[in-house]
């Protein structure tokens, strides 16, 4: 009975307490040894784009009329009639007003472009936030013609097009969009007041890094890789090209994320994991079989539904935490092994006569012993293969052997006599 007692058993998931304990050393927040499972079981990983593959850090560039605008050159009487004092300005002082309190990426870019320039005064009376369309809201500092407070939406290209009813304008909103002179590789946004439509053109850079965790999870982990991006095409491309992912899926709102999600994990072989920034893509997080948000500037809903929290504000530790997760499944399964073997050994020998009852209670401590080590091991940094292991493991013999040698040679030099 003491033989077959199942101590080193109960002791194997050890291994996934250790393993959480190191990710955390590293600025990773794992919701339970289960995250580590699942994120070794699988087989493909999807991107958001803005903010997570880029620094999310937005520039604005420019600032377009493109229709319903009395623009200077046109002869027209009234062109000082259009907005105050500029269109530029005024579209401006609406957009920043509009994108006060929210935590998007272009509301941050907004509020730097206004920062220092005098803006006329806009008040927001109603204000109504569309998740994955954009920004509602009744203005009262500017005033139509005959005194009706205006109303503002600021959103998407595809969004905003679709406000208007004729289709002919909305076409030619579309097409002054691709004609215009900023190129089409720019994030956008559009602005519309009294169906006067603003184009704001934005600049994205690549976040450091982002290029080598790529290639890592491609090459090193076999991972299937894609980027989910509510963002157009020309912009996704430009940055999914930059890095290296081949599949991209463009203009997606955060209920197609969310589908397309579903259907993803559906069809795979294995699972999915999501990756984002957690604004605007807590759906898709949630619906992956593991959500890895970068909680810096995540929104609470994000936070609570994700199951890998990275403190730090980058992606360089996704490779790591994957690895990280395949080492540990890996020395569960060795010490569930281990605990087995060690219990039926010194069960079987026992009840056949071949061991004392100390040396049988020896043994069984042992396994357990051999089982708690064993599961320590979760505490190295994990790597992609037993190969890369074990040339690891020679370099380090080799680097230990050298410097006892350079010691010792340093202790001869000094013991000869001058």
């Amino acid at each position: 009975m003491v033989a077959a007692s199942p101590c080193a058993l109960a002791v194997a998931p050890l291994a996934y307490a250790t393993a959480i304990s190191a990710c955390a050393s590293k600025g990773i927040l794992l919701k339970g040894g289960h995250a580590l499972d699942a994120l070794a079981s699988c087989d493909t990983i999807a991107f958001d784009k803005t903010g997570t593959l880029t620094t999310g850090g937005l520039v604005c560039k420019g600032i377009e009329p493109i229709h319903g605008h009395r623009l200077p050159g046109r002869n027209d009487k009234n062109v000082n009639a259009c907005c105050n004092p500029s269109c530029e300005k005024e579209a401006l002082a609406v957009a920043s007003a509009m994108e006060k309190g929210t935590t998007h990426p272009i509301a941050r870019a907004v509020a730097d472009h206004s920062e220092g320039k005098e803006l006329p005064p806009v008040s927001i009376e109603h204000f109504e936030s569309l998740p994955g369309k954009g920004l509602v809201a009744t203005l009262t500092g500017i005033q139509s013609g005959d005194g009706v407070p205006l109303k503002a939406t600021l959103g998407s290209l595809e969004y905003i097009s679709s406000l208007f009813r004729n289709e002919f304008e909305s076409r030619k909103i579309k097409e002054a969009a691709s004609a215009s002179p900023y190129g089409q590789d720019l994030v956008h946004a559009v602005l519309s007041v009294n169906n006067k439509v603003t184009l704001f053109h934005f600049e994205d850079k690549i976040r450091p890094g982002a290029t080598d965790v790529v290639s890592t999870l491609k090459n090193k982990a076999d991972l299937h890789l894609m980027m989910l991006t509510g963002d157009h095409a020309s912009s996704a491309s430009r940055v999914a090209k930059a890095v290296g992912i081949d599949e991209v899926y463009s203009g997606l709102k955060p209920e197609d994320k969310l589908h397309q999600v579903k259907s993803l994990s559906r069809n795979g072989a294995g699972g999915l994991i999501m990756v984002g920034d957690g604004i605007n893509d807590a759906p898709a997080l949630a619906a992956a079989t593991v959500g890895i948000v970068l909680a810096q500037r995540a929104s609470a809903t994000a936070v609570a539904v994700a199951d890998v929290l990275l403190l730090e504000d980058n992606i360089k530790s996704v490779p790591f935490i994957i690895a990280k997760a395949r080492q540990t499944t890996y020395l569960v399964k060795q010490s569930v092994l281990l605990a087995l073997s060690c219990i039926f050994f010194a069960a079987l020998s026992s009840v056949m006569g071949f061991l004392p009852l100390w040396l049988t209670v020896l043994l069984h401590e042992g396994g357990t012993l051999l089982v708690c080590v064993n599961s320590a091991r979760a505490l190295n940094d994990p790597s992609w293969s037993w190969s890369h292991d074990l040339r690891r493991a020679v370099d380090d013999l080799v680097a230990s052997i050298s410097n006892i040698l350079k010691q010792f040679s340093s202790n001869n030099v000094r013991a000869v006599p001058s």
